[in-house]
């Protein structure tokens, strides 16, 4: 019987559009298609847009906020970021030391322009993490032992990468985007003069491989290839002291026929092809095995929450985890606590008025017992005048720390809003057919270059957002182009 709570895993090919739901086993489905809150969305960033670095903190500080904060400004400085941009800086340390972290960078508009159709047909995506993370899982998973030293290569159409691990740990990645598939198929047709498509070359890799004994075109381009990946790999057992055992290799059309012979003749290293899903039967699983890898990872983040996630669409936490609600409840608890005394002396007032009440019928009588009773009383009253100024004090700093919340929420708030005027105002771009050459945001205005075949949508399309009321937009022309085209350069402002 299914747990009422238990929510599939849906992977996401953000290049390719490609989407797999796993629950006991893989189908396709189509954006179109999806329940937006059918599940747990998981996606990945190619290597060549992540900026991957060391940075020594040069401090055995272990408290997390400072470690954020070393490793923040160091990247800015080290490598040159650039100040007016925002980036999602994630890290982990290094096994063999306590001050030198892998630190992984993406620019957030570089996301968020790659997410742009995608989060247009699903709310949030759960986790983004980085491809050469996804092989975290094979271990995780005892898919691999973890007891040796392994490189990964994998190859896609416009990007490529090397990553080792050690004992199951993340060691390193090398980018080899001049060395992608789509890089060597322009290498071979200069190379031999013929003119081959992209897709004809990927199909002829997937069904035929590489013909380790023919001397041609192909294997001419693979080892000029794997001559650079061989230098990054002698280079890292040398500075590393790392001793490479086994070689992974595949591509984004599956296992290339050959491939794996190839490397193992030239590295000289003990080379196979990822043959670790084989257990799997689906007609319609993508040979890529990335959504193997990505279902496999999810498994993981949801069960640890201790990978890494770069997704700036996550769904909101429950309200005592947010801001608001944790001040909801500070307010709440202080409330009550600053209530019991009243309530207290309210009680005691009631009793002191009825035993003084009582005592007035023989107050002839007994004036000394009256004497010790208002002596008592004047005491309540001078532990009153106290109390309500400690009250009044502690009212000052509640006041001083809601105004800090208030602040921070503030700010925690901000980022999500540009989340979600992007996709309002893509979502009127699309409705007019309207193109977008870029989209910029900064603070709270986006710099959006239009592009149209009719002057007239550029204008309906400025008129429809404005109408949204939380948008001013302006433009300073709309000019026919050179081509028959006509452009714009519209400002919009979040209010």
């Amino acid at each position: 019987m299914k747990n009422k709570n238990h929510k599939p895993i849906i992977s996401i090919n953000p290049i390719k559009e490609k989407i797999y739901e796993f629950d006991s086993t893989f189908t396709t489905k189509s954006l179109s298609n999806l329940n937006k809150n059918s599940g747990f969305y998981i996606s990945y960033i190619e290597h060549k847009d992540v900026i991957i670095s060391q940075i020594n903190t040069n401090s055995l500080t272990s408290n997390s906020d400072e470690i954020d904060a070393i490793i923040t400004q160091k990247a800015y400085e080290e490598l040159d970021l650039d100040p007016n941009l925002e980036y999602t800086i994630k890290y982990i340390k290094q096994n063999d030391s306590d001050t030198s972290y892998t630190v992984f960078i993406v620019n957030n508009q570089n996301i968020l322009n790659l997410y742009q159709n995608t989060i247009e047909k699903v709310d949030y995506i759960d986790c983004i993490t980085i491809a050469p993370l996804l092989m975290e899982s094979l271990y995780s998973e005892k898919l691999l032992s973890g007891s040796q030293t392994d490189c990964f290569i994998y190859f896609d159409e416009n990007d490529a990468f090397l990553t080792i691990y050690d004992n199951g740990k993340y060691v390193l990645s090398r980018s080899l985007a001049r060395q992608s598939l789509g890089q060597i198929n322009s290498k071979f047709c200069e190379l031999t003069g013929d003119k081959v498509e992209i897709a004809d070359f990927l199909d002829e890799l997937k069904t035929k491989g590489i013909n380790i004994e023919q001397k041609d075109g192909l294997n001419q381009v693979l080892d000029d290839a794997f001559y650079y990946v061989s230098d990054i790999i002698n280079s890292v057992s040398k500075f590393q002291g790392l001793s490479i055992q086994n070689i992974y290799a595949t591509s984004c059309v599956g296992n290339i026929p050959g491939l794996a012979k190839f490397i193992q003749d030239r590295i000289l290293i003990n080379t196979s092809d990822f043959n670790f899903f084989n257990n799997i039967k689906s007609s319609n699983l993508d040979p890529s095995c990335l959504h193997v890898l990505m279902t496999l990872y999810a498994k993981d983040y949801i069960s640890s929450k201790t990978k890494l996630n770069f997704s700036p669409f996550l769904r909101p936490p429950a309200i005592y985890q947010r801001d608001g609600g944790i001040f909801l409840i500070i307010a709440t608890s202080t409330l009550i606590i600053s209530l019991i005394y009243p309530i207290y002396q309210l009680i005691s007032g009631i009793y002191l008025t009825k035993l003084i009440n009582d005592q007035n019928i023989i107050i002839s009588e007994q004036e000394i017992i009256v004497n010790n009773l208002e002596n008592q009383l004047n005491k309540i009253n001078y532990d009153i005048q106290v109390t309500k100024q400690n009250i009044y004090d502690q009212d000052q700093q509640l006041g001083l720390k809601k105004s800090l919340l208030n602040q921070i929420y503030s700010k925690k708030r901000d980022y999500p809003v540009k989340s979600i005027a992007l996709y309002e105002i893509s979502k009127e771009i699309n409705a007019l057919g309207v193109k977008t050459t870029s989209i910029k945001i900064n603070d709270k205005t986006a710099l959006i270059s239009l592009i149209s075949n009719d002057d007239k949508r550029i204008t309906k399309l400025i008129t429809n957002i404005d109408n949204l009321k939380s948008y001013k937009v302006s433009t300073k022309q709309i000019a026919l182009t050179g081509n028959g085209q006509y452009d714009s350069n519209i400002t919009v402002e979040i209010r």
